[in-house]
């Protein structure tokens, strides 16, 4: 049988793992267009850091059934139905599902490229470490935005135990999606390792070894490492000007997942506009949803509904938090619940995926 129905999907991350995993293949030619042929578990890239685990996961070993095209999509025609890569390599498609991420946000701080580095992916992870196997012993490193991914990365710098560690944010405390209980207990781990914290502390300019702070001395240190958010990308405004869509925070969705309520435009995942957290658990669900409406031909027509799952991370000396809407709370038995998490969510990811 010949699959008569082609599905385009821009990107291969979280989004797009969760609708590969669930879309009827027999129904539909699923093919997936993204500059990285492996998925990545984003989860434990601060970790990474240090540890050096294989994170990744060949597209190649995740199906035989979805076809997979190396390229960056630059451009694409919705009157024409045709995608187009960097490479001018074009690409027909009859639903297109846009699951291609964001971009580190830098918010026009001068300096913040040319001086620190970034911690979004594999090569990210793999280059913060040569860099830190580079430096001298207690060497200073400041980790510049302490949200989820900061302050898992400043947990993993102390367990080098080699290094001065500063904590940077414009905002009054680390993990400030989190409850001030579980913002407390980072705080009071990191005082006697010496983490030296700078909260409500906006950064205006990054030099090679120094950044300005409004209002407050020059932080001088030897590496930089920014992990203060994400915006929307190239490829988002480039698809949100064809279609005549006003959002700068990305691809605007309805409840559907539906894109300017056109029938056969879709997106989900960090690319999407939604109104949910960018997290990977979004991601992951968004694109397990819209797969199961592909499948039913879109009968029922469900909105997307986010089952919040909570929230973990590591904080270092062997200690995790975790908040959910029934429980909260930090330390070694977290941080060994964190580890089974993880072991448990990688593994579904990849034996679920290897059909």
């Amino acid at each position: 049988m010949i699959n008569q129905t082609n599905i385009t999907i821009v990107g291969f991350g979280w989004a797009s793992i969760g609708f590969i995993q669930d879309i009827d293949t027999r129904k539909y030619n699923v093919t997936v267009i993204s500059d990285h042929d492996s998925f990545v578990y984003t989860p434990l890239l601060a970790q990474n850091v240090k540890n050096n685990r294989d994170i990744a996961i060949p597209i190649s070993s995740i199906s035989k059934r979805v076809h997979f095209e190396r390229g960056l999509v630059s451009n694409v025609d919705f009157k024409k139905q045709v995608t187009t890569t960097d490479s001018h390599k074009t690409t027909p498609f009859q639903y297109i599902i846009f699951a291609h991420g964001s971009d580190v946000n830098t918010f026009g701080i001068p300096g913040v490229k040319e001086n620190t580095l970034f911690l979004k992916t594999m090569e990210d992870s793999i280059r913060i470490r040569e860099r830190i196997e580079q430096l001298d012993h207690g060497s200073t490193i400041a980790v510049i935005g302490c949200g989820l991914a900061g302050t898992e990365l400043i947990g993993t710098l102390l367990d080098y135990n080699r290094y001065t560690v500063l904590a940077v944010d414009a905002l009054e405390r680390p993990l400030a999606t989190f409850s001030e209980d579980i913002s407390q207990r980072v705080i009071k781990l990191w005082e006697p390792e010496q983490v030296k914290m700078h909260f409500k502390s906006l950064v205006s300019k990054i030099h090679p070894n120094s950044m300005d702070i409004k209002n407050q001395p020059t932080v001088n240190f030897d590496l930089a490492i920014w992990c203060g958010g994400i915006k929307a990308n190239q490829l988002s405004h480039t698809v949100n000007h064809a279609l005549q869509l006003d959002c700068l925070r990305g691809i605007p969705v309805n409840e559907q997942l539906r894109v300017a309520n056109r029938e056969n435009i879709f997106a989900i995942g960090d690319c999407a506009f939604s109104g949910n957290p960018p997290t990977a658990q979004v991601a992951y669900q968004q694109g397990k949803h819209l797969a199961k409406q592909f499948n039913t031909n879109f009968q029922d027509n469900r909105t997307f509904a986010f089952h919040d799952k909570g929230q973990i991370g590591y904080i270092g000396k062997g200690e995790s938090v975790y908040q959910s809407s029934t429980f909260k709370g930090g330390g070694n038995l977290v941080y060994y619940f964190n580890n089974l998490v993880h072991l448990y969510n990688f593994g579904k990811v990849y034996a679920k995926s290897k059909w």
